[in-house]
């Protein structure tokens, strides 16, 4: 079954070039106002337009809140930073006044031992001292009688007498140069314990700082991770809120039948990528053809809208047999009402409209199609106008026409989806639509890898 049998959105009255461009004007859609809310037609409209703008700004005031937290975060992230900067250059001084301690008691240590020794060398000299001191009383007492009397010469005890003498002298002259310096020793000795003393008071000091600074690490730290606490929690509201507001957004599109602003590329990334697991149809592919059909949810169709006139009603502008009864059995199933639920205008030249929400599907393709959407999404009724829905179709009726495999089955399967041909074949009419529908795949490929790598889109 053809999905239009050359009955199509007005969309595909656009130039190619001004369809292209609307592929890459930005869609600020998340924090648009949605088209039915401008004029509700019924109390539930006006009430979720209420909750939606209502969800919206706690929304806002989350991300508010969370990019303050997340600044905060920075602030205290730095002071921890600069704290174990600060730690780190203290400790190298600790560790240098210690180096410088160590250094010092190996110089006092050698001090001590030339002290030892020289201690050791001057009571050896006293002894010797001593025993030149009794002989000298000796050589006193005795005198000239023990000359006399002795058997030696006197010219010999004479020369004894000098060279005695003389070492005395040599003693005591030796006596006193141990002595002085044994004494610089020990003033050397002091000064080094001086600078051992203020090199260890200088060591505690650090400590003293370091263990400070450490405290308040641990301080800014404990800050530091309440905050990224609170970051993780309004993060996790920031995703409940969305999941909230897209809740509301959703109710607010099958009400509007579709008359909403365009989907947020992020959301119909999401939803495409859940096709994608499901059909295998590439989620880039999906989207081109969404916006192809209908700029990803913005132009769903300017008929059967609340107000029109009655030449633009369903009864006028859509197939009689084939598409008005499922039509109506379309709308009474999600509770929509018929006469102002809008679809697509036939083209000019002639043919039937009646195409449904952003996929852009006429009433008797989409009966075919729903039950597979719903069991796909564990739904009970697939909505054509439901943007994960329409995008879950689109997948599903392109992987039965070829998608998936390679860039020229994505070629044909689109223009099957256009017309229900293929694009082989001699300058077939249809190719126009497959070749705009592979360059706006690479496009949104480009764009699909942005809002990866950098987690927001630039559409």
């Amino acid at each position: 079954m053809y999905k239009k049998i050359f009955i199509i959105a007005s969309i595909l009255l656009i130039p190619l070039a001004y369809t292209t461009f609307l592929l890459v004007t930005p869609v600020e859609a998340d924090a648009a106002t949605p088209a039915v809310c401008t004029n509700p037609s019924n109390s539930d409209i006006a009430q979720a337009c209420a909750d939606y703008a209502s969800e919206n700004q706690v929304l806002a005031n989350l991300q508010a809140q969370l990019a303050a937290q997340k600044n905060k975060s920075g602030s205290l992230q730095k002071n921890v930073s600069s704290l174990v900067s600060q730690i780190s250059a203290t400790q190298s001084k600790i560790s240098g006044e210690i180096s410088t301690i160590n250094s010092l008691s190996l110089e006092i240590g050698q001090k001590q031992k030339a002290i030892t020794d020289l201690n050791t060398e001057l009571d050896q000299q006293h002894a010797s001292m001593a025993q030149l001191l009794v002989k000298t009383d000796e050589i006193d007492q005795e005198g000239a009688e023990y000359v006399l009397l002795s058997a030696d010469s006197i010219s010999n005890f004479y020369q004894d007498l000098d060279d005695f003498f003389s070492i005395k002298q040599s003693l005591y002259a030796s006596l006193n140069t141990v002595k002085q310096i044994k004494n610089t020793t020990e003033t050397q000795e002091q000064e080094l314990q001086d600078k051992q003393s203020q090199a260890l008071n200088a060591k505690n000091a650090l400590q003293s700082q370091k263990n400070q600074l450490a405290t308040n690490q641990q301080q800014v730290q404990q800050l530091l991770n309440s905050s990224k606490s609170a970051e993780a929690q309004d993060s996790t509201l920031i995703k409940q809120q969305q999941a909230k507001v897209a809740a509301i957004e959703s109710k607010l599109f099958s009400f509007a039948g579709g008359a909403t602003g365009a989907i947020p590329f992020s959301q119909a990334y999401a939803y495409a990528t859940t096709a994608q697991n499901a059909t295998g149809v590439p989620a880039a592919f999906t989207l081109a053809i969404l916006t192809q059909e209908s700029n990803l949810g913005k132009n769903v169709g300017t008929c059967n809208r609340a107000g029109d006139p009655p030449s633009k009603s369903y009864l006028n502008v859509m197939n009689p047999t084939r598409d008005q009864p499922d039509f109506l059995k379309i709308t009474a199933a999600l509770g929509l009402d018929p006469a102002t639920t809008p679809v697509s205008c036939p083209i000019g030249g002639g043919g039937w409209g009646g195409a449904m929400g952003p996929a852009q599907f006429i009433p008797s393709t989409w009966v075919g199609i729903a039950p597979q959407v719903a069991a796909a999404l564990g739904e009970g009724a697939a909505n054509p106008w439901n943007a994960r829905d329409a995008i879950m179709a689109s997948a599903v009726y392109l992987k039965a026409r070829g998608a998936g495999s390679d860039e020229t089955s994505e070629r044909n399967a689109a223009c099957k989806y256009y017309s229900g041909r293929s694009c082989d074949g001699k300058s077939p009419p249809n190719s126009f639509y497959g070749n705009s529908v592979m360059t706006l795949t690479r496009s949104i490929q480009a764009d699909i890898d942005y809002l990866v790598q950098y987690g927001v889109s630039r559409r």
